[in-house]
């Protein structure tokens, strides 16, 4: 636990971390440049927070520092994964179509926790910056499933930060290099954009299916004691991951797990 803030993330508003884990690769093989671009000008909304009013709480009222902080993480992690062609964060692939990053990679990337990261990104559907999709199929069976969510960065993010026309011209040369690379391999720029499902459908109902409701009620119960257990060592001012452990090992539960995590 942070002595200086009294939050349970380590945050120090007088010398915040607004770099993730895995920062933007830069220079010669990194990426874009409107994406490290992006980053360094959307560090001033944790200063001036006043300078993005979509990311206030109220109109007179800014974002806790700590939230700001995790947004400044997750912002980069974010742009790190973004496929300018189509503003989906993935990778365009010629085997495999269009492959979506996963929250579990976005958590890794940044370096904090899921929840912090959901909550920064909850904030920036909230503001008009990303959309995010989940999408369903359908398996053999004829039962319904969720596939990986579809996570996609709106220009108003671009907008806001001043790099619309630069945007508008970096998305032309992404897509053009795509067209070279998919002309090259005598491939359909639409086989790198697909999401494939097939490979889903012998496993969709076993692993996708909705829980029943007495599944669903020994989840709900499991957060319950969990929660009630983490808070005992928080408490006691023990740091996050330490008390994840120890909750974990009161409860005789598996080492990475944490309440809403999904598979």
């Amino acid at each position: 636990m942070s002595a200086v803030s009294g939050n349970r993330c380590g945050h120090d508003p007088r010398q915040p971390k607004l770099t993730p884990a895995h920062p933007i690769r830069k220079g010669k093989g990194g990426l874009p440049r409107i994406l490290s671009l992006a980053a360094e000008r959307a560090k001033a909304w944790y200063y001036h927070p006043k300078k993005c009013p979509p990311l206030l709480t109220h109109t007179n009222r800014q974002t806790r520092s700590e939230r700001r902080e995790a947004c400044q993480i997750v912002l980069e992690t974010i742009l790190s994964h973004l496929d300018l062609a189509s503003m989906c964060l993935g990778v365009p692939t010629p085997a495999s179509g269009f492959i979506d990053i996963d929250m579990r990679t976005i958590v890794r990337d940044t370096g904090i926790g899921q929840r912090r990261c959901e909550r920064a990104i909850a904030l920036f559907k909230e503001a008009g910056f990303m959309k995010v999709t989940q999408p369903r199929t359908q398996n053999e069976e004829g039962g319904y499933f969720g596939c990986r969510a579809i996570r996609v960065v709106t220009e108003t993010l671009f907008e806001w930060l001043g790099l619309g026309p630069m945007l508008r011209r970096e998305r032309a040369r992404a897509s053009e290099r795509l067209r070279r690379k998919a002309q090259k391999l005598n491939r359909k720029v639409s086989d790198f954009m697909s999401r494939v499902r097939d490979k889903f459908k012998k496993t969709g109902k076993a692993f996708f299916q909705k829980p029943s409701p007495c599944a669903e009620a020994a989840r709900i119960e499991t957060a319950r004691r969990w929660n009630m257990a983490c808070a005992k060592y928080m408490i006691a001012g023990f740091a996050p991951e330490e008390c994840r452990r120890r909750t974990n090992a009161e409860l005789g539960l598996s080492a990475d797990y944490s309440p809403g995590r999904r598979a």
